[in-house]
């Protein structure tokens, strides 16, 4: 019989052969409102699982015969998805990643404190709860593709996502123009396909323009077309992008690179429905609904002059806003596994998963590149990682990457928050990038950084698990070139 799969709603169970660590977690972790269940073996422990429904295990490692490893195996070939956290006396960061890379949730060393065990635990809990979301999520997902949806769906849950997706179907209908806002990476040509796909133009051409890839000198040609010895190499008449999607869609990216004297045209086909190629001496009526996307502010480019008004009005009848990806974290563990199916999709390596580890270590970085820096940096881990888990050490990050932007500033706290939440949140902020940049200096020297920072090298090393932070990562990147 197939064992039935713990949910993340549900018990602690602790492991341990030693009664007085047994009493100081059930102590330590009964005031978070779970429930906590002992055990004193590996086969008791999973007495207790094929029994009742848990949330998290927390096991020993070694114990007797049979210790956390071997508890470890057992979980993950009968519930892969419920989290286990390791504790032992003798950590080391290579047992450690050791212990990851078999797939334990998170690895703590002995003696516990409240300080350390609880932020992790319910890190880990919080974990849960949300791969068990992505899943649902997931099969939502292929349900509505499989019903007709988007042939490249916008996946997220966010409410800045939800209010776009809530807006796409009205847009969609109408053949009003649309400007795009959001940072380079955000997936702007993914939303002017789905208003392509969504609108009853659907059937006819969807033409994607770079604006800032067309040379200022061929542009005109290229959007209008021309005739036959318009220019020197005119040898034949040319149909421009424009009369291509008639019909249909043209999506005109990073307009806020088109020339001047090319705005004014564009600007009298939006007015006219209307375009004149080079050359010609006619004008032609061309049914094409344009979409326009810029990460550039335009209010202040038409305030610098180098972007017309007028036409500023034209495009930014819809105005849809792209948030950037650290402005909805929420959304990135099931943009991950959305982005890795299609990775893989087509070769050998379906079988390929994220393991919370990863999912962390995702959900914690900045991402100045967006989703196209998060599609680059699971792509890059197909290459090199070997297992069918990629764990967060298979992660590289781009170099670029590594220089956080400026972090929310005292004005920005959330008033809506308790004091103590608000002040726990900053301190453990500050604390991330504090170890963050001193690994950064020290070029990922452990040694070193515990240093500089007055911390013995196993306490600093706990601080930077805290936060998920390999030191790994870091290697080479700083100054420092002392050996670790």
């Amino acid at each position: 019989m197939t064992p039935r799969a713990p949910t993340p709603h549900g018990r602690l169970l602790v492991v341990d052969d030693d009664p007085l660590t047994l009493r100081l977690a059930k102590r330590l972790l009964e005031p978070m409102g779970v429930p906590v269940e002992v055990a004193r073996s590996t086969p008791e422990a999973l007495e207790h699982l094929e029994l009742g429904t848990f949330a998290l295990v927390l096991t020993d490692l070694r114990m007797g015969d049979a210790g956390g490893e071997v508890l470890l195996a057992a979980i993950r070939r009968r519930w892969p998805t419920l989290p286990v956290v390791i504790m032992t006396s003798h950590g080391s960061i290579e047992t450690a990643v050791d212990l990851m890379s078999r797939g334990a949730t998170d690895f703590l060393t002995k003696p516990l404190e409240p300080a350390v065990l609880l932020p992790r635990i319910r890190r880990a809990l919080a974990f849960a709860d949300l791969e068990a979301e992505v899943v649902d999520l997931r099969r939502h997902r292929r349900e509505a593709e499989g019903a007709g949806g988007l042939s490249r769906p916008i996946v997220g849950t966010s409410p800045a996502i939800r209010r776009l997706l809530e807006r796409l179907p009205l847009a969609a209908h109408s053949d009003a123009s649309v400007l795009i806002h959001g940072e380079s990476g955000t997936g702007k040509e993914l939303v002017a396909r789905a208003l392509h796909e969504l609108s009853p133009r659907h059937a006819r051409p969807f033409v994607p323009v770079n604006c800032g890839a067309l040379p200022e000198s061929l542009m005109e040609s290229e959007l209008f077309g021309h005739v036959k010895g318009a220019f020197t190499d005119a040898r034949t008449d040319k149909t421009g992008l424009i009369a291509e999607a008639d019909g249909g869609t043209l999506f005109l990216d990073e307009i806020g690179d088109l020339p001047l004297p090319v705005q004014v045209k564009l600007l009298r086909f939006l007015q006219e429905r209307e375009i004149r190629p080079v050359g010609s001496v006619r004008s032609q009526t061309v049914d094409t609904r344009v979409i326009a996307a810029t990460h550039r502010e335009l209010p202040a480019a038409v305030a610098l002059g180098t972007f017309r008004q007028d036409l500023f009005y034209r495009l930014n009848v819809v105005p849809l806003t792209l948030p950037a990806l650290r402005e909805r974290r929420e959304d990135i563990p099931l943009l991950a596994v959305h982005l890795l199916q299609l990775a893989t999709r087509g070769t050998s390596r379906t079988g390929v998963h994220l393991a919370p580890d990863a999912l962390i270590a995702l959900s914690a970085h900045h991402w100045p590149g967006n989703v196209r820096e998060l599609e680059n940096v699971l792509r890059r881990a197909l290459v090199f990682a070997r297992g069918p888990a990629l764990t967060a050490a298979d992660l590289e990050f781009d170099a670029v990457a590594g220089v956080r932007r400026a972090e929310p500033s005292m004005d920005a706290v959330d008033l809506n928050t308790p004091l103590p939440d608000a002040k726990q949140a900053l301190i453990e902020r500050f604390e991330r990038q504090y170890v963050e940049q001193m690994l950064l200096a020290t070029g990922g020297n452990l040694s070193e950084a515990a240093r500089r920072a007055g911390k013995d090298r196993k306490s600093f090393w706990e601080l930077a698990q805290r936060y998920m932070l390999d030191p790994e990562r870091y290697r080479g990147q700083g100054p420092t070139g002392t050996p670790r």
